[in-house]
């Protein structure tokens, strides 16, 4: 059987596709194939952690691509055939699959299941926005109107954050696809983890997974998130050295650059979750029908302040000043 898991993005995705790429032996032992082809170069070993190449390249009608590439996936899957294989990139999420069927799915004549998993609204609109913040594509000046962007958009777009929709047209897609959606909630994950998680799906047993000591990609502050996306190309920062700046501010595990729940304010979590709940009602009766809600109706409380506290300034200030040291140690 063939897997593809999309995302939904910041559902651990970097996690498990960094625990599927470093496990090739534990997942032989389970029958588990993590596919080479799509992430290797062009080598037939897997050298990138996931699959967001193919996903870039799709968007571009397989431009940069060799006709050669799908034809080592039909290679590969052929050998691997009786295993779980799987292919993994979040930017599949959101995305037309047709031309993925066309060229790389419908030739391997398998059944397809789409594994995606799905986050509660409100956490997800922060987590967008702390990655485009770190991106440098918003500034801190700009979180309210990025916030009223959403609002507006979630009250005048009937498809926007719809899963029915977004299932509808995976479906359309790619014919006689399962479609597997999975809550994304601690208490909802087996194991409290997506890489245990996504094994027990697989039929491994949790407690048999060998699991990484760190946290792949643990949520900085916004405040944090802003002011590494302020070091952008004009400054000598690629997206490459931005993300070495992240690593080394998570890595520092200070306190005071950690924060969840403060991009948006209590008020703007009701109006967000209000209505999109409703939106995906038919989602939670089909495939969660003992949920009284897909989501709990009350979100984590923040771990500070609500946005736009006066200490703002003075913790941005901090924030940079760590940055500006790491920079000088040469991050």
């Amino acid at each position: 059987m063939l897997w593809i898991h999309i995302g939904m993005p910041k559902t651990g995705t970097t996690a498990l596709q960094g625990f599927l790429h470093s496990n090739p032996d534990f997942l032989a032992s389970h029958g588990i194939r993590y596919l080479a082809s799509g992430r290797d170069r062009g080598t037939g070993v897997g050298q990138l952690i996931c699959h967001n190449a193919m996903a870039v390249d799709m968007s571009r009608n397989w431009s940069r691509t060799p006709e050669s590439q799908s034809q080592a996936f039909h290679a590969e899957y052929d050998r691997h055939r009786d295993e779980h294989c799987i292919i993994s990139s979040e930017m599949f999420f959101g995305r037309d699959l047709s031309s993925l069927n066309e060229r790389v799915i419908a030739p391997m004549q398998t059944e397809v299941t789409i594994l995606v998993y799905l986050r509660r609204f409100d956490d997800f609109i922060e987590a967008d926005y702390k990655q485009r913040a770190k991106n440098g594509r918003v500034t801190g000046g700009q979180v309210d109107a990025f916030v009223r962007e959403r609002i507006e958009r979630i009250e005048t777009d009937p498809d926007y954050l719809n899963f029915s929709t977004l299932f509808d047209r995976i479906r359309d897609a790619i014919p006689d696809v399962r479609i597997m959606p999975r809550i994304y909630l601690p208490q909802d994950l087996v194991g409290g983890n997506v890489i245990t998680d996504v094994m027990s799906v697989l039929g491994v047993p949790p407690e048999t997974v060998p699991l990484p000591e760190t946290n792949a990609n643990r949520s900085l502050s916004r405040l944090a998130s802003e002011a590494i996306g302020l070091f952008d190309p004009r400054l000598g920062f690629d997206k490459k050295r931005r993300r070495r700046l992240a690593r080394a501010l998570q890595a520092m595990e200070d306190p005071r650059l950690f924060r969840r729940n403060d991009v948006l304010t209590a008020s703007e979590r009701k109006t967000i979750c209000g209505i999109l709940e409703k939106r995906n009602t038919d989602i939670r009766k089909a495939f969660f029908p003992t949920r009284p809600k897909l989501f709990p109706t009350n979100g984590p409380k923040p771990t500070g302040p609500e946005r736009g506290h006066p200490d703002e300034l003075a913790e941005f200030q901090y924030v940079m000043q760590v940055a500006l040291r790491l920079i000088a140690d040469g991050q």
